[in-house]
């Protein structure tokens, strides 16, 4: 089995900030609330904001649509064109796709790549609340064991070494950038 980051690694960009943007351009009346969104960024990157509050707080307004799957997968009709081709090539029926990003929005994306093995940060749409721990870093480890206690990945493809959990339980590393892979040792 191999693993896979998905932004910036699979997706070209990062899916999260995408829809964020998407959203906002989208529906203008969303831009009323920049202040709101800066003082959250602001907050976010002094530290006193942790990434899981972070994603609250910026994707507040989600709970306002009742049709939110609908608006993703129109997301996604704009979006997958940029989905990795090393990616598609490469592609197995048993890969593991582990995503700090939200559920609710990428998972159109991992079925229309027909994933059947995925982990994301969930988040409850009708709530605005993320549901455990965003999957980050070592919560990555937490919830791939989980599912497939004690197995080793063969390989795991990530942009970030803030996947090294993650690597060190792979037998390869690959580091991924604009689109280029490089196997790293771990």
């Amino acid at each position: 089995m191999t693993g896979y980051d998905f932004d910036k690694t699979i997706y070209t960009r990062d899916s999260s900030v995408d829809f964020f943007f998407y959203m906002i351009f989208s529906r203008f009346y969303l831009l009323l609330f920049t202040p709101w969104f800066l003082i959250i960024f602001a907050l976010y990157g002094m530290k006193i904001v942790g990434k899981k509050r972070f994603k609250e707080l910026m994707f507040f307004f989600v709970p306002w649509y009742k049709n939110i799957d609908r608006i993703v997968d129109k997301f996604w009709s704009h979006n997958a064109n940029k989905i990795q081709e090393w990616y598609t090539k490469q592609k197995k029926d048993d890969d593991i796709i582990i995503s700090a990003s939200l559920l609710f929005i990428v998972k159109p994306a991992f079925e229309m790549l027909n994933i059947k093995n995925y982990i994301a940060t969930v988040y409850d749409t009708k709530t605005g609340k993320i549901i455990g721990e965003n999957c980050y870093g070592n919560v990555k480890v937490k919830e791939y064991n989980k599912l497939f206690p004690n197995q080793t990945l063969d390989a795991f493809y990530s942009d970030s070494l803030s996947d090294k959990p993650m690597f060190e339980l792979s037998n390869q590393a690959f580091l991924v950038t604009n689109g280029k892979l490089k196997e790293i040792k771990v």
